[in-house]
């Protein structure tokens, strides 16, 4: 999720133009809100895709400042003083709150000035309030080594890095690295299972959201696509996923809803919970037949 810093035009229709540009670019706003301060008017808004927000903003000539992220936290609506508790640990561990509003599914919304130490005060907020009844789900798989040639790893062109995945009653899955690093093109390496794995978790809450919402899914398909950043040591990492669904419902179903429930689905999905590279939407609802 991204908050951007939008100027506006303190003038009647800034808003609409606004919203028309984002509508024809098919992206959705998820939380935020506009204000005039000394005859200046701004805007903070929440978008699961930061990026074709941005770009439709601009394609019409609608200033975007900064695209940030943010702290997606929830709160107990019931309890009195949830806002100014979490708004004191910010404080305590030196966290500066510098905009604040809340998303459709009423979570609030966080832009701070250290996102480390936001981010971790966030999560312990959850553990403390949300923790209570958690189920605990053990996952067991097998990975064994088959690329000894009868040198072992003598050398690093001694050896094949193929190796077979397996889970008890399930088909093995073939793996390898890589093919920059030696691996074998014809097998999965680490880095597209990771990606199947943020895809297909995505999918199936989507999936199950839009069973719930009644919105009647008819096809599903994800082009997803992962950036990885090889650093000098060797070491390596992800820094940007982003998940590019192709989504079609039964004709009449809400359109809009079905859109929205992308976001509601990454915020619940297991997997992109658990890195801490940012995972970003592109969805597309392809267009009804007549």
């Amino acid at each position: 999720m991204k908050d951007l810093t939008i100027v506006l035009q303190n003038r009647p229709g800034s808003l609409a133009e606004m919203g028309e540009a984002l509508g024809r670019a098919g992206v959705s706003i998820e939380g935020g809100g506009a204000w005039v301060v000394d005859e200046s008017a701004s805007a903070h808004f929440l978008f699961a895709d930061g990026e074709a927000a941005r770009w439709a903003l601009e394609a019409a000539n609608i200033r975007v400042l900064a695209v940030r992220d943010v702290l997606v936290q929830k709160l107990q609506q019931s309890h009195p003083g949830q806002l100014g508790e979490i708004c004191k640990q910010m404080a305590e561990a030196g966290v500066n709150i510098e905009v604040m509003y809340s998303d459709h599914d009423h979570q609030l919304i966080l832009v701070v000035d250290d996102l480390d130490k936001g981010r971790s005060v966030s999560e312990a907020w959850m553990h403390k309030h949300f923790a209570t009844g958690r189920k605990t789900h053990m996952y067991a798989i097998e990975t064994c080594w088959t690329g000894n040639d009868g040198k072992g790893t003598e050398s690093y062109v001694s050896y094949r890095r193929d190796h077979t995945i397996r889970a008890e009653d399930k088909p093995v899955i073939p793996g390898s690295s890589d093919p920059s690093f030696r691996g074998d093109r014809t097998r999965y390496n680490p880095e597209e299972l990771m990606l199947a794995s943020l895809s297909a978790c995505h999918m199936l809450w989507y999936l199950h959201l839009c069973a719930a919402n009644r919105i009647s899914v008819l096809e599903y398909r994800d082009a997803a696509s992962g950036e990885m950043r090889e650093n000098a040591d060797g070491s390596g990492e992800f820094v940007r996923v982003v998940l590019k669904p192709e989504v079609k419902i039964s004709p009449g179903d809400d359109r809009d809803r079905a859109f929205a429930l992308h976001t509601r689905a990454h915020q619940m999905c297991f997997i992109a919970r658990s890195v801490k590279f940012p995972v970003d939407l592109a969805p597309r609802l392809l267009a009804e037949e007549n």
